[in-house]
């Protein structure tokens, strides 16, 4: 029950701190947000700080858990490719969540900050071991494979900025573009 509660409170405040900034979002907005008191905050989180913390951390956890379990799989390596690509541009038009992991990292103390960018090296480390692998077995061009895994994430981590989850292209047609995008380019054949 607790832990539903804490859930219900994440949300209200990630949705608050995208809309409204960190800054700018106060306990009482987000208390009110989630159907709480603003003293009944304090009972599940210590701070706003600790708070926008466990979401940033709950959010890079539960992708780095989903890319170690496609990197674990016995799929082919250009599936695991393709399902991570998915993954991230599913994540990646969560605007709410989107928006706190690209820009409100700031408002969190350094040892937390750290703590994350250890998580985001090991989210971007086995993309490109994946893609080392493609590449020693000839499966894609030689291109420097940090440079095409940070060219991915530079892609798909921007579509919370523009795209629109009520518009005419959906969240798995938008993973397609972007999937053909990166590993096929835009040309066509011929």
């Amino acid at each position: 029950m607790k832990e539903q509660k804490r859930e219900i409170i994440r949300n209200a405040a990630a949705r608050l701190f995208a809309e409204k900034g960190f800054e700018n979002t106060t306990t009482r907005d987000i208390a009110r947000a989630a159907d709480i008191s603003n003293a009944s905050l304090y009972y599940y989180f210590d701070s706003k700080e600790e708070l926008l913390y466990q979401i940033l951390d709950k959010e890079m956890s539960s992708g780095l858990d989903m890319i170690m379990e496609i990197e674990k799989s016995d799929i082919s390596l250009k599936e695991k490719l393709s399902r991570i690509l998915q993954m991230h541009t599913s994540s990646a038009v969560d605007y709410n969540k989107m928006k706190l992991l690209v820009i409100d990292q700031n408002s969190i103390s350094h040892k937390n900050k750290e703590a994350l960018k250890e998580k985001q090296r090991d989210y971007v480390g086995k993309l490109i071991k994946i893609l080392d692998e493609l590449k020693k077995n000839r499966e894609i061009v030689d291109i420097d494979t940090t440079v095409l895994a940070f060219a991915f994430f530079g892609m798909v981590s921007w579509a919370y900025r523009w795209y629109n989850p009520n518009g005419k292209i959906k969240p798995a047609e938008l993973s397609e573009i972007f999937h053909q995008i990166f590993t096929k380019g835009i040309y066509s054949e011929g």
